[in-house]
């Protein structure tokens, strides 16, 4: 079976890792096999990524999904194997086809989520169930999201077609990446991506919980005092 984590940010966006922290990390850390990269309407970080990952022989077994977290007018849609940043604020229906023009596999994550005053993490909510997604996060591993882990997986495998579920653990800090994650038959990119297509995925893992937010607010203190003191910035790592 293949691990992979289709769900983390990086400096190019809002993360707290630049990108070949991310790679190293997974490399040294977890059983991740694949990952993806999913910045905020960009690509920056994704492109990071690649050239990190060229540049060295131990990353070599690690496959690096193209990705983009895209915000959509109704919510945040994945796009990955895409090319080319696509812009934010269109509706979900263009957002998907410029996903799937590219090529491209659209998933829906967290699409329950809603938090007071920020309305930039908000999903598509139950639109995922008639807009053509490919996929669907089933195991997101942020804290608000426990319960609706559970809620996505009832109404998916409600449906007569349910979607193919999916776990990211919408990392914004090295230790949270891999907290879930999504197991598939074989191993690398065509096998991953086949895998969503036919529905033979599963999501795994569980949501980190308060004694881990508090870890995150220390390494964003410390991170941020570290680069103040010495003149730069967590992107260029």
């Amino acid at each position: 079976m293949g691990f992979a984590d289709l769900h983390i940010h990086t400096t190019a966006s809002d993360g707290m890792m630049s990108a070949g922290m991310v790679l190293n990390y997974v490399s040294a850390a977890t059983q991740l096999d694949a990952v993806a990269i999913t910045d905020h309407n960009t690509m920056e970080g994704y492109e990071r990524a690649r050239d990190f990952h060229a540049r060295f022989a131990h990353l070599q077994e690690l496959t690096l999904i193209p990705g983009i977290e895209i915000s959509s007018n109704a919510g945040h849609i994945i796009g990955l194997w895409i090319a080319r940043v696509i812009p934010r604020d269109l509706s979900a229906e263009e957002t998907i086809a410029a996903i799937h023009e590219q090529g491209g596999l659209a998933l829906a994550p967290h699409p329950f989520a809603w938090l007071p005053g920020l309305a930039e993490f908000a999903g598509v909510a139950r639109r995922f169930l008639d807009l053509p997604f490919d996929g669907v996060e089933t195991r997101n591993s942020t804290p608000s999201e426990m319960l609706n882990n559970h809620r996505v997986t009832r109404v998916n495998r409600a449906q007569a077609h349910p979607l193919a579920e999916f776990g990211g653990s919408d990392a914004h800090f090295l230790w949270a990446i891999g907290r879930t994650w999504t197991e598939y038959p074989g191993r690398g990119s065509d096998a991953l991506r086949q895998a969503l297509l036919t529905r033979r995925t599963e999501a795994k893992g569980m949501p980190w919980g308060p004694r881990d937010l508090l870890h995150y607010f220390a390494d964003r203190f410390h991170w941020s005092r570290f680069c103040r003191r010495h003149g730069v910035n967590l992107h260029d790592f």
